[in-house]
């Protein structure tokens, strides 16, 4: 009997290593025409799984697929799929939640290098025909100190990084416990860790509590004006606050591959900002972790129609028991 998987939305121009990895099992890939609910509602109707990146996977698309025991969510966050609808139709939800871990690490440092060596500037400058050679605030990386808002994966991959460069890191995560980064110290609150940080990085989770984190009352404890980097969530810096310090001097700039929205309006002040630099959601790219993402999102598939338990299940507790 062959097997009927749905893709809401593909992350490439072809199916070529989720075909790959399903084939063997004798599983039809089906590039849905469009991500729409509507669409999704007749697509789904005898799926027996779905894959997705960011269509929405409502609780009306849900209730209309009978036949699916799996959606697989490519990539690390699932907040565009209804985890509860699923898991009261008895339905898992996986993702990939250790891809990219190195992209964005490495797009951290990226960002981070880029703004303290004046690289962007200079190089805008070069093009435009100037030869400005050294000059503006530019200090030596070696023993300036780097905050890291969340030790976790990608926060750990950032400290190593940046440690080769000399950078004293700080860690401030109340998640962990035990602390067993012994190379990162650990700071006891937000205002410990950001207070003398010439650098201060976010690799935290989007939530209700974390939302705009970075705003008027973090930024009045830091007293170096340093530079805020995202790679994280759009949300958890509140750009208003941002423009407003860096006008005023209390951050000396801000290295942005998430925003809120995405993109930015095209006229929005921080596109204009020369001591911001703005990429486009892109700390998680690489060729290696695109196929990674594909092929681990598919072997989730594969495992739950074989009857298997997924690796990644996010409601695995609220299902209780393995499919099949």
């Amino acid at each position: 009997m062959a097997f009927r998987v749905v893709v809401a939305d593909a992350v490439a121009d072809n199916l070529s290593v989720e075909q790959a990895t399903l084939a063997p099992l004798g599983v039809e890939l089906e590039l849905s025409p469009a991500a729409d609910e509507d669409t999704l509602v007749e697509q789904v109707a005898d799926a027996d799984a779905v894959l997705v990146t960011y269509a929405r996977v409502s609780a009306r698309v849900i209730a209309a697929a009978e036949r699916c025991k799996v959606i697989a969510r490519y990539g690390i966050g699932y907040d565009n799929v209804d985890v509860e609808a699923a898991s009261n139709a008895g339905i898992f939800v996986t993702n990939v939640p250790d891809y990219c871990l190195d992209e964005v690490a490495d797009h951290a440092l990226a960002l981070l290098l880029g703004l303290a060596r004046g690289v962007i500037a200079a190089s805008a400058l070069v093009r435009e025909g100037a030869w400005p050679g050294g000059q503006g605030d530019i200090h030596r990386l070696r023993g300036r100190r780097l905050a890291l808002i969340g030790v976790g994966a990608v926060g750990r991959r950032v400290a190593a990084r940046a440690q080769a460069f000399g950078l004293v890191v700080t860690g401030f995560d109340p998640y962990l416990d035990p602390w067993d980064v012994a190379e990162v110290a650990r700071a006891s609150d937000i205002e410990a860790a950001v207070a003398e940080a010439d650098f201060v990085s976010l690799h935290t989770p989007l939530t209700d509590l974390s939302r705009h984190m970075v705003g008027e009352e973090m930024i009045s404890l830091m007293r170096r004006s340093p530079v805020i980097i995202n790679t994280a969530r759009g949300g958890l810096v509140d750009h208003d606050a941002l423009l407003a310090a860096l006008q005023d001097g209390r951050l000396s700039g801000a290295a942005l591959d998430v925003t809120e929205p995405e993109p930015l309006p095209a006229d929005h002040p921080l596109r204009r900002d020369p001591r911001v630099v703005l990429t486009p959601h892109m700390a998680f790219y690489s060729l290696e972790a695109g196929e990674e993402l594909r092929r681990r999102a598919a072997e989730e598939v594969g495992r739950v129609l074989q009857g298997v338990a997924p690796e990644h299940a996010i409601n695995r507790d609220a299902i209780g028991v393995a499919p099949g």
